[in-house]
């Protein structure tokens, strides 16, 4: 999408291709999953508009943002965030999380173990429902598709392994496939240690995995098996530095920056964004990561 004016998106969505790529150079950032109460709670713009836009790029100047597909006026705010530099990673549900969105996780995962025929045919319908939101995407200034299927959470994977390599991650890979159709780069994001589905992944040609709920131990342990396989990682900031305050913030994201600088690593927090307070200390993360300075445009 042809964007008005020089706003630096092009070359910051040069530089986070080249990150997703594995390439070294200085550390792209960004965030991910920010609700508007969070943002609200550090007073950054109380209006229904679009208060992430408002943070993004009037405050953090981030290289890349998640924006959320499913949320009210999707398009149009993809479409502002490009049009202030950073580059939009739009998020569209997997179809395993789509179908537990509408019909709750209990009865989805209980169905996936029964091997239910029915459901395979719903996620058929979900894949098909994410393609058509990949187009909008790639019409609204999008510079890369994320999506979000949770396979495995805090205490281990969410459905049968089999089931998930038989049926969820060749569904995954059409998505990845419309994503490459829009030229646009895939990455996976799935709470938990999905290790044993990351070969599996870059052979579906996701350039990246983006995990949520890892400790420091469990990430550098995905991010070494992500980097074997050829994907690139986001993270390095976990929620759970987040909440334990600034100074333990500031050592991962130190400690990320050092990684990205070699290579294959797109600095961010995992996801677990969830108070005014985090995300301060996020900011701050960020800032660190970058040598210092927001701005590298």
């Amino acid at each position: 999408m042809p964007l008005t004016g020089d706003t630096g998106y092009y070359r910051t969505l040069d530089r986070v291709r080249l990150a997703l790529a594995g390439e070294p150079g200085e550390p792209c950032v960004g965030v991910t999953f920010l609700s508007d109460a969070v943002i609200r709670a550090l007073a950054w713009g109380s209006s229904a508009d679009s208060p992430l836009v408002t943070a993004v790029c009037s405050r953090l100047s981030p290289d890349f943002a998640f924006v959320v597909s499913w949320e009210h006026e999707a398009a149009a705010v993809c479409t502002s965030v490009a049009e202030c530099g950073t580059v939009p990673f739009w998020v569209v549900r997997g179809p395993l999380d789509a179908v537990a969105a509408e019909r709750g996780w209990n009865e989805t995962l209980a169905r996936s173990a029964r091997g239910a025929a029915e459901l395979l045919d719903t996620l058929d319908e979900a894949v098909a429902a994410a393609r058509d939101s990949i187009r909008v995407a790639a019409e609204s200034g999008a510079g890369a598709i994320v999506v979000a299927e949770d396979l495995a959470g805090a205490s281990g994977p969410l459905v049968a392994p089999d089931f998930a390599l038989s049926e969820i991650l060749p569904r995954l890979a059409r998505l990845s496939s419309a994503a490459a159709e829009a030229d646009l780069p895939a990455v996976w994001h799935s709470d938990g240690d999905t290790r044993n589905f990351l070969a599996a992944a870059a052979r579906a040609r996701f350039a990246g995995v983006h995990p949520g709920g890892l400790d420091s131990e469990a990430f550098q342990q995905l991010h070494g098996t992500a980097r074997q396989e050829g994907m690139a990682v986001l993270g390095g900031i976990p929620g759970s530095a987040l909440r334990t305050g600034v100074p333990a913030a500031l050592r991962a994201a130190t400690s990320a920056a050092l990684i990205a600088r070699s290579g294959g690593l797109l600095v961010c927090d995992d996801g677990g964004v969830s108070t005014g307070e985090e995300l301060g200390a996020l900011i701050t993360a960020l800032h660190a990561a970058r040598g210092g300075g927001y701005a590298t445009r």
